[in-house]
């Protein structure tokens, strides 16, 4: 294909070279920066919906998580404590 060796190593220096641009710029578009992952916001505390817990929200409209709901003392994960639950549906 190259009847100069020279010109054959350029070739491929310059296709290498051009191969590592096409990855940076795919790494540098497509990385997390600035709390923002595949173009949209991570916003973890602009709303409380989990799901893996179950949300309960109390008469004051604070919200609670709760794996296991039952009368007593439960185990919130969103405050980190136990609180006392009791039915309010008489």
């Amino acid at each position: 294909m190259f009847d100069n060796p020279k010109k054959e190593f350029k070739f491929y220096l310059a296709t290498y070279a051009v191969f590592l641009l096409c990855i940076f710029i795919v790494i540098f578009f497509t990385s997390c920066s600035n709390s923002i992952l595949l173009g949209s916001q991570v916003k973890p505390d602009s709303t409380h919906y989990s799901t893996i817990f179950n949300e309960i929200t109390d008469q004051d409209s604070l919200v609670h998580w709760y794996t296991n709901i039952y009368e007593g003392n439960n185990w919130c994960y969103y405050h980190h404590q136990y609180e006392e639950v009791k039915n309010a549906r008489r």
